[in-house]
């Protein structure tokens, strides 16, 4: 299956795929173990392991299936309000590191 992509800028005929289609889009999955590898290996440094664990687990980063807040309040013997407080945390954490030169 193709799809029709946008151009670019108005002079544009679809770069890079001048005739319109991306069949690597609808045909390759994505390598998680590649992501993984190109993920900055230190993003994780600034959180605390309870919000690492959270981050982690939550989004099933390690490879395994994503949990949910009730899970993993449940596995941690927290309240749900801690560990939105955690990942919120993390996430901010993440976030400043990924976007901070």
């Amino acid at each position: 299956m193709s799809r029709r992509s946008a151009p670019l800028f108005g002079d544009d005929d679809g770069w890079p795929y001048p005739d319109g289609t991306d069949d690597r889009a609808d045909t390759e999955e994505v390598d998680l173990d590649v992501l993984e590898l190109r993920a900055d290996p230190h993003a994780f440094d600034a959180l605390t392991d309870e919000e690492t664990r959270v981050v982690r687990e939550r989004f099933g980063l390690d490879g395994t299936e994503p949990r949910s807040m009730k899970e993993l309040a449940h596995a941690m013997d927290r309240t749900h309000a801690e560990i939105r407080e955690l990942l919120g945390n993390g996430l901010e954490k993440l976030r400043d590191r990924i976007t901070t030169p």
